[in-house]
């Protein structure tokens, strides 16, 4: 799934969300992303949230 897919997938799930903060605060998004289906590389699923927060 893509950098959108994902991130309306994050908002739609608590637990997913937390998960999400938790890969980011401990510098593992790459590996997160990959091992939830996302195609998006962590540089772009961080500019699409911020292009759409």
């Amino acid at each position: 799934m893509n950098a959108e897919e994902f991130y309306k997938r994050i908002l739609s799930d608590p637990a997913l969300g937390a998960a999400f903060e938790e890969a980011i605060d401990s510098g593992s998004l790459s590996d997160f992303l990959s091992a939830n289906g996302c195609t998006a590389s962590a540089d772009e699923l961080t500019a699409y949230i911020a292009e759409h927060s």
